[in-house]
């Protein structure tokens, strides 16, 4: 599933995306990926091999501007998709907020975009 959402992403923040954390030096904007949580789906014989996975993706950049138009452009490419392992894509929720943690200084501005992907166990 992350191969594949990081492929489909290809396109945005000119390619810079990343899972977990984003290298020190790395040029906004950007775009960080975590997954948040996954629900393994079960029929009355065991497991069915589909599991239910929500992830977190925080666009980065120096304006409000540039990480809604990015954030915009992610929701575009992802919302309804399918396809190969992944059976769907939804976007669930969306948030601004700063990029820094309390005490830290930083003025880059962050979106936050959490969407829950239907996919096949890939092992």
């Amino acid at each position: 599933m992350e191969e594949l959402l990081i492929g489909l992403l290809a396109s945005v923040a000119g390619g810079q995306r990343y899972w977990v954390r984003a290298p020190q030096k790395v040029k906004q904007p950007y775009v960080v990926m975590q997954k948040a949580g996954g629900t393994p789906n079960y029929h009355m014989t065991g497991p069915s091999g589909l599991v239910s996975s929500r992830v977190q993706i925080d666009v980065y950049g120096d304006t409000f501007t540039l990480v809604t138009s990015i954030s915009r452009q992610i929701k575009t490419i992802l919302s309804g998709y399918a396809g190969g392992a992944i059976q769907a894509i939804f976007v669930d929720s969306e948030r601004s907020l700063p990029a820094a943690d309390a005490g830290e200084v930083n003025t880059l501005v962050r979106n936050s975009i959490d969407i829950i992907i239907h996919h096949g166990e890939i092992s």
